[in-house]
């Protein structure tokens, strides 16, 4: 059935009927009892609740996204008129009641509620959950909302072959339940959200181990578990120090009792921190070779949602508004344990690389709001997970705990914890710990960084009365106190030698700080907030921008190099500073960067400036560029080295449509290069490379499809069949992206395919079908894919740009489109005059540099 025509049910819960429904309901206990081998589309789901009423007057409803067959409260049935949508109304009474809700639910492709995946390498069926923030009631009748904590027991029926893991252990061994069925029957849960709540079940193998008495295991599907098994030992080591560390830290021991992780297939998150049972993408279960960086990633995305056992699991936020208590956090925190838990040192240079650039950006959209935000209800929940909450987050947070000295602020976070142990907290909570355990001003802290939204920038003014720090004026963002310091550096033979760092405070009242400790003679760089601790937005002088743009390789200082490559990025997104003299600073000077990470984010960016920021008229030369410089490092690196593997990655996204044969050679498994193993990435790279830029692929596609013939080679596949830049191609792509036939994670898969710069004459017919599709989408489509649609193939690159932000504008201006799917169309109509800006700026550089060519010419010519 087509996506267009079918009716999507959505529901919504509002903070105002959340606090209502918390003020009558207490002391809540469930009883669930799903059969998961009813037929492929649905399962049979029953939930007894218990719970207390304060009143009995006031109304008091379920949330149940199924359909309800039999409602029963306190022995009456209340028939089927019970059920409105997504709710169910109650006749409670003060004291306990109990009510008793049968009946089915709809398994999702999408990722929310009970996501069902097939594995086409054998046909198993595999199921996990994902509830965060409003979808545990499509599956089971709850008070869905995170101060209603309860205690669950959970009963599941599965084929007699499958494994079923929840937050904790069955309670005894599964049960015979007839017709090659097992009972699984869970011991009950401590108090927990209904957001928090997990299973998984398949036939999925399970690795073990413990640590200290807690039982870790391992879980994974068939197909994966060579893979996993070779990674187990430092999946375990990681997820055991870990522990220990934050056991520590926090002064107390890991609540729970088991510590699980299942790959689950198709999952929308990176992770999530069930209790007891954690679930993470399979992209973390590496079937390729990877980097020593992206272990160190995998190993932050575990401590992330370990942070999170206690931190959001033990103590949990009162409503979504405080949802930066969970994530800013753990993001923080994953940080923090990194060189203790890890092999991987300090991570905050690494966070500086990879978080900061995205946070500064998404402040730079009208969406940019403050990190802890006014939530009304649970769709307006759905927009806060995003860097705001999350990166700039744990960069404030970080400030805080070094302005305040890091024992105090772990102090605070204990006593947090006692305070509400098991319970549910709030910001005030939170500040409250805080200022019993320091001086500081919160309060302040609390105003000026969780509650406005921006970035303040801050920027060097070389006058001739010597060298000031601004904090630049901005209608926008209200000025802010600021502790700054600040690096200088000299250029001499020796490389960018520091003179002395000074340290300047700026605030509303005194923007601006003399820096009277450098001398008369100023130096040749000036980074302010080298240390990276103050989230601010930095903004080079033209002097040390010219300066870094010509010697940033010779500054022995990686933190302030984070700062100032951040810096030239900002600039360039900003229109100030070109695509290409980007790009020719990375091919200078991240090429010899020593952290293959930062090398890979470096490169990553050359490219997308190249290709996304550049003027179009010169992109194909500006890739040859590129190609050119990257094959000449890549000869020179070591033979199976992370470097080599970066480089290769970048060569085979930048190589043109000429350079066919090298491409097809990989494709094949051949490695052009000593030592370099050409795995599943590198093939499926090359083919995307191949198909973009118009080659053939038919031939090579069953190659491909051969070497890795489960899922993600069949996204893949999907992906290269839509990059290619032909209408047939195109039109394909169109048309699978609304049916049923695909998950939506094989749709975004096509989608990343569609819509490829380089191909305007192709896509700009659909601008148009695209803005018809949103609007007839609304209401009738899953609320998931339309948002994945909305951002996947806004028309970015088109010959009639001017018409897309028109024809936006008015979408915008008519509001029939769902709230967040409004605010989706704001981000990429902002992101596209960026990038029409950010290649003005590109195109103006180049004009510069033909007219200095042909008048240096005509000079020679003359003479």
């Amino acid at each position: 059935m087509s996506l267009e025509v079918r009716a999507a049910r959505r529901s919504n819960l509002t903070q105002d009927e959340a606090a209502a429904r918390s003020a009558e309901v207490s002391d809540v206990r469930y009883a669930v009892d799903l059969d998961l081998t009813t037929g492929e589309q649905e399962f049979a789901t029953t939930t007894v609740v218990r719970f207390q009423a304060r009143s009995g007057d006031a109304i008091v409803f379920l949330d149940f996204a199924g359909k309800a067959e039999s409602v029963e409260c306190n022995g009456r049935e209340l028939g089927p008129g019970a059920q409105d949508g997504t709710r169910i109304r109650l006749d409670v009474r003060p004291g306990e009641n109990t009510v008793r809700v049968s009946g089915s639910g709809s398994y999702s492709r999408t990722g929310e509620g009970l996501h069902r995946f097939r594995d086409p390498l054998d046909e198993q069926v595999y199921l996990h959950t994902k509830f965060e923030p409003f979808a545990a009631h499509k599956v089971f009748a709850c008070f869905d909302q995170p101060d209603l904590k309860a205690t669950v027991d959970l009963t599941v029926t599965a084929d007699d072959q499958w494994v079923v893991v929840a937050n904790t252990d069955p309670g005894e061994e599964p049960a015979p339940a007839g017709g090659k069925r097992s009972t699984w029957r869970f011991r009950s849960t401590p108090p927990l959200p209904p957001y928090l709540v997990a299973f998984a079940a398949g036939p999925f193998h399970r690795l073990r181990s413990s640590h200290r008495g807690v039982p870790l295991a391992l879980y994974a599907r068939k197909s994966l578990l060579e893979d996993l098994t070779d990674d187990a030992h430092e999946l375990f080591g990681v997820i055991s120090r870990g522990l220990d560390f934050y056991s520590q830290l926090f002064d107390l021991p890991y609540p729970f009792t088991k510590y699980d992780h299942v790959f689950a297939p198709e999952y929308v998150f990176g992770g999530m921190e069930h209790p007891g049972c954690v679930t993470l993408n399979e992209r973390f279960v590496f079937r390729h070779r990877v980097t020593e960086d992206q272990r160190r990633r995998r190993a932050e995305l575990l401590l992330h949602e370990m942070a999170h056992m206690w931190f959001g699991d033990y103590v949990t936020m009162s409503w979504w508004d405080d949802l930066w208590l969970n994530e800013s956090f753990a993001t923080m925190m994953a940080v923090v344990a990194q060189p203790e838990v890890t092999r991987y040192g300090e991570g905050w240079t690494a966070f500086a690389h990879h978080n900061l650039p995205v946070a500064r950006h998404a402040d730079q959209l009208p969406t940019s709001h403050a990190i802890r935000v006014e939530t009304a209800d649970t769709d307006a929940a759905r927009t806060n997970f995003g860097p705001i909450v999350y990166r700039r987050g744990a960069a404030v947070l970080h400030e805080l705990a070094v302005r305040m000295g890091w024992d105090s602020f772990v102090s605070g976070v204990r006593t947090y914890l006692r305070t509400h142990a098991w319970g549910n907290a709030s910001l005030d909570d939170f500040v409250a710990a805080l200022r019993r355990v320091s001086d500081s001003d919160v309060d302040r802290w609390v105003d000026e960084w969780l509650l406005r939204r921006g970035v303040n920038t801050v920027e060097v003014s070389r006058l001739p009365k010597g060298d000031w720090v601004v904090q630049l004026p901005d209608p926008e963002v209200r000025p802010r106190h600021l502790h700054l310091r600040v690096g200088a550096f000299d250029d001499c033979d020796a490389g960018l030698v520091l003179r002395q760092r000074a340290h300047v405070p700026l605030s509303p009242r005194s923007s601006e700080g003399k820096l009277d400790a450098f001398g008369s003679r100023s130096p040749d760089l000036l980074v302010p907030n080298d240390d990276a601790v103050s989230h601010v937005k930095v903004r080079l002088d033209p002097r040390s921008r010219q300066t870094a743009l010509r010697r940033l390789s010779a500054l022995d200082d990686r933190r302030a190099q984070a700062v100032v490559w951040g810096a030239l990025w900002d600039d360039v997104l900003d229109a100030r500073l070109p695509a290409r003299s980007f790009a020719s600073a990375v091919l200078t000077h991240g090429v010899v960067e020593s952290d293959v990470g930062v090398l890979e984010a470096l490169l990553e960016r050359a490219v997308q400036a190249t290709r996304v920021y550049g003027d179009p008229s010169s992109t194909s030369r500006m890739l040859e560029v590129l190609a050119r410089r990257v094959r000449d490092h890549l000869a020179g690196a070591a033979q199976g080295s992370d470097r080599q593997v970066v480089l290769a990655r970048t060569l085979v996204g930048v190589v043109q449509a000429d350079d066919h044969s090298l491409l097809s050679e990989m494709v094949c498994g051949r490695s052009p290069w000593p030592g370099l193993v050409v795995d599943r990435d590198l093939r499926w790279r090359a083919l995307l490379r191949l198909a973009s830029t118009g080659f053939e692929i038919d031939g090579l596609l069953g190659i491909a499809m051969d070497a890795d013939a489960g899922d993600s080679g069949r996204r893949h596949a999907l992906m290269a069949q839509a990059a290619r830049p032909t209408r047939a191609a195109k039109e394909q792509a169109w048309a699978l992206v609304f049916t049923d036939d695909y998950s939506l994670a094989q749709r975004q898969a096509i989608m990343a395919g569609l819509r490829q710069p380089g191909q305007e004459e192709l896509l700009t017919p659909y601008a148009k079908r695209y803005l018809r599709a949103l609007e007839s989408m609304a209401g009738a489509a899953e609320p998931e894919f339309v948002l994945a649609f909305a951002r996947a193939l806004y028309p970015r690159f088109t010959h009639v740009e001017q018409r897309v932000l028109a024809d936006t504008e008015d979408v915008l201006a008519n509001k029939r489109l769902p709230g967040d799917v409004l605010r989706v169309l704001r981000e990429e109509r902002t992101e596209l005059v960026m990038m029409r800006a950010a290649r003005a700026c590109d195109a103006a550089q180049r004009a510069r540099q033909v007219g200095s060519s042909v008048a240096l010419t005509a000079e020679r010519t003359s003479g």
